[in-house]
């Protein structure tokens, strides 16, 4: 007890007592950051239990698809740390909770890194096998450290580059995902949660940011903002981008610019845009999250948009991870980072 304490710098511990502490600590390998001290993740043992060790789940399939671009380079960024402090990144699927509780009740893992929304029982009953990270842009769930870059700051870069240039008449495209085979069951969701509400999407903070923005800019007239629902049991993505460019070209004024929730909806755009007579970008800008990673179009065209830093998030992840196992009782983090423009070659000035 005198030890614990004498680590997290609390009760009555004598200056004397904490000091020979930290040097003993110190002196066996604890790492020292802030004045902190953190267990040491040994090089040279591969079965130390000080050696980290992280799980990242996903649900139904390793593949995620064209619609998820950023946890390729999540994972990227988390491997290259741990890989420097010798531990080891586990990528697994699961099909049910009950699988993912069994290999944790086996297996011995410091932290669960999370690249999609998750229920409310679910982070409960998880919580109390491991430390819980989500790597993507919301904290909806309580006590759950969170790792990823501000959306509304990204949304706000977004629409400063395109005021910028010229444009006045912003749409915002988005797509809701059900039932995909990477996403966790809706009926895994519970009604009378409301962050489990906030959670069916990956995208709910980004769509937040849209929203606000559409109705608080300074030009007179509100941007539209298409939020297509897209069951992936009965509808593809060409007919949940359909849906969404009739809503918005319903609006008043035309928008000069379209902001796309992902690369694979602005290819998806871009074509409908094409097949109806429209260039892009001359008779409209579209805009994309993500696209230094398959950001192209199938023409080639390097998409215009918002540079995601997602290995930055990853190799922050062992940080946090350290933070938690230090303070298991500590207050939640939020932690964000910015996003970055690339202009790319479909975004230009607005028509006179």
């Amino acid at each position: 007890m005198t030890v614990s304490k004498s680590l997290r710098g609390i009760g009555r511990i004598s200056e004397e007592m904490r000091r020979l502490v930290h040097d003993k600590a110190e002196e066996v390998g604890y790492l020292s950051s802030r004045k902190r001290l953190f267990p040491p993740f040994l090089r040279s043992s591969t079965n130390s239990d000080h050696r980290l060790r992280l799980l990242c789940p996903t649900v139904g399939s390793l593949e995620r698809g064209d619609t998820v671009p950023y946890r390729s380079d999540m994972i990227d960024g988390l491997r290259q740390t741990v890989d420097d402090m010798d531990g080891e990144v586990m990528i697994e699927s699961f099909r049910t909770l009950r699988e993912m509780e069994a290999l944790l009740g086996k297996e011995r893992f410091h932290g669960v890194v999370l690249s999609e929304p998750y229920p409310s029982h679910w982070i409960s009953r998880l919580r109390e096998l491991a430390p819980i990270i989500y790597t993507i842009g919301h904290d909806f769930q309580e006590g759950v450290d969170s790792v990823y870059f501000n959306e509304a700051r990204a949304s706000a870069l977004a629409a400063d580059q395109l005021r910028e240039v010229g444009h006045r008449h912003i749409a915002w495209l988005g797509i809701e995902d059900r039932h995909a085979p990477f996403l966790v069951p809706d009926e895994e969701f519970m009604d009378e949660r409301t962050a489990d509400w906030l959670s069916h999407s990956n995208h709910g903070t980004r769509f937040a940011s849209w929203l606000y923005l559409a109705h608080q800019h300074p030009d007179l007239t509100k941007w539209p903002v298409s939020l297509i629902e897209r069951d992936w049991r009965t509808s593809s993505l060409e007919d949940a981008v359909r849906r969404g460019c009739r809503e918005i070209f319903e609006s008043r004024p035309q928008p000069t610019a379209i902001v796309c929730v992902s690369n694979a909806v602005a290819r998806e755009l871009i074509l409908q845009l094409e097949a109806n007579g429209l260039s892009v970008p001359d008779d409209l800008s579209v805009i994309s999250y993500g696209v230094e990673e398959i950001g192209r179009t199938d023409d080639g065209l390097q998409l215009s948009g918002l540079i995601m830093p997602m290995d930055k998030v990853g190799g922050l992840v062992p940080e946090i991870v350290q933070r938690r196992l230090a303070y298991p009782d500590g207050l939640a983090l939020s932690i964000q980072l910015d996003a970055e423009w690339l202009p790319g070659e479909t975004f230009t000035s607005p028509r006179t």
